[in-house]
């Protein structure tokens, strides 16, 4: 199936889905690529990357939330904000090229760092059925990134 072409003929950017997954004509390094083969560095790199946007948005989010709610200094907003414009970037770091994925797999390390990040800073420590959702939530999020396609 090609979604986008302009002739008959396949060009180099033309976009295909086949039964490997979708993929670009030519040899583009940043469009879609089914080739993608994790290793040991690309793995630390991926969770490394997972984690630095977790701490980015968590952490930005709290000192928006910290100065609207929390009766902090009107900076804490700005700087918060500042954080969340750093934070979307972040993502494009990850070394494979499937954005939609790669968001779902972030939505798992979210939760489970939104938990942490509310005892260590705010005192509210998880209970059990934060722990069981949060577990539940990163087993889903490794099983969809590591899966074997």
């Amino acid at each position: 199936i090609i979604c986008r072409q302009r002739t008959s003929v396949m060009s180099e950017g033309d976009f295909v889905i086949n039964k490997e997954g979708p993929t670009v004509a030519g040899n583009n390094p940043n469009v879609l690529d089914s080739s993608f083969q994790w290793t040991a560095l690309t793995v630390f790199q991926s969770i490394g990357l997972f984690l630095l946007a977790g701490v980015a948005e968590i952490g930005g989010g709290w000192m928006v939330w910290a100065s609207v709610r929390g009766n902090r200094q009107w900076w804490y907003a700005v700087i918060g904000s500042l954080v969340l414009v750093f934070y979307g970037f972040i993502p494009t770091l990850q070394p494979t090229d499937t954005f939609g994925r790669v968001y779902a797999v972030y939505g798992g390390f979210f939760i489970l760092l939104s938990f942490l990040w509310g005892w260590a800073i705010d005192g509210d420590r998880p209970d059990l059925g934060d722990v069981v959702g949060g577990s539940i939530a990163l087993t889903g999020a490794v099983a969809l990134l590591f899966w074997p396609r």
